[in-house]
């Protein structure tokens, strides 16, 4: 199929990647020029603004980091986009926002999916990524065999804003996770335990999960490097609490404000592990 992939980041960027190895003809876009070069290299044809992203294209894929961006991004692919485009939003953003995009969409013959993914970097880079699907069933079968480069499981949950809403469940667990591998290893660093004695004994456990061994191993090194950005990780965390509504998750917004206190200090660019510095 004929791609414009819209961000390359850290996620972004070995997607496109995938889906350019599954034999299918990608133009990529990034407001950072330089972000594209390896994707170049590989044959993906580079385009300078989204309008000449867009032309010719039977799927636009966008994964950006803010619901201001896909706003933004949206607007001109919806002025620039041709009959019977597939649109399919991996960014985490508002359900709301995606209903919206969804009807204007619809109105200029557009299909919009919401499809955000959760696996990180290294689900990315395996085309394992667990992808939560909003939208039209029948677009979504249509987009089938792109999704199928970057995916090991694809749900689809509903109309428009369902696979956003189900993404904002999943930052839920991430973010009690999160907060909680980070104290567990400062106990256990503080109590003068061998950490990799103490992996042992937990993994096989409950308590054992992919991101405690992932965040576990970067803290063992030191390395404060972001699988996943504080920045990005306080707005999905906002995100689901105002799509909680009246809900009280009190554990979310714990977690918000424990993150804001380490982004003041530390920066937003570090990785989600640097929740440690909390406690330390």
């Amino acid at each position: 199929m004929r791609v414009a992939w819209i961000g390359t980041g850290l996620m972004g960027e070995p997607m496109a990647r995938r889906v350019l190895e599954a034999g299918h003809q990608v133009t990529v876009f990034n407001r950072t020029a330089a972000r594209t070069a390896d994707l170049a290299s590989r044959g993906a044809e580079v385009a300078d603004s989204v309008a000449a992203a867009v032309a010719g294209s039977e799927v636009v894929v966008t994964m950006l980091p803010y619901p201001a961006d896909v706003e933004r991004v949206y607007t001109e692919v919806f002025e620039h986009a041709g009959a019977d485009l597939v649109a399919v939003d991996c960014s985490t953003s508002s359900p709301a926002l995606a209903r919206d995009l969804a009807g204007r969409g619809a109105a200029r013959g557009v299909a919009v999916l919401d499809a955000p993914v959760s696996g990180g970097p290294a689900g990315a880079q395996a085309g394992t990524l667990s992808v939560m699907v909003g939208g039209d069933a029948t677009a979504l079968e249509r987009i089938g065999p792109v999704l199928a480069a970057v995916a090991g499981t694809v749900v689809y949950h509903g109309g428009p804003g369902a696979g956003q809403l189900a993404k904002l469940v999943n930052q839920t667990l991430v973010a009690g996770v999160t907060l909680a591998a980070c104290e567990a290893y400062a106990l256990a660093e503080h109590g003068g335990l061998d950490i990799e004695k103490v992996l042992a004994s937990v993994r096989p456990g409950v308590a054992g999960s992919p991101l405690l061994d992932f965040l576990w191993g970067k803290l063992r090194a030191g390395d404060l490097e972001p699988g996943f950005k504080l920045d990005h990780f306080i707005k999905d965390l906002t995100l689901a609490g105002e799509a909680g509504g009246g809900l009280e998750l009190s554990g979310l917004a714990n977690v918000i404000e424990v993150a804001e206190r380490v982004r003041a200090v530390h920066g937003g660019d570090r990785g989600t592990q640097a929740l440690i510095k909390a406690a330390e």
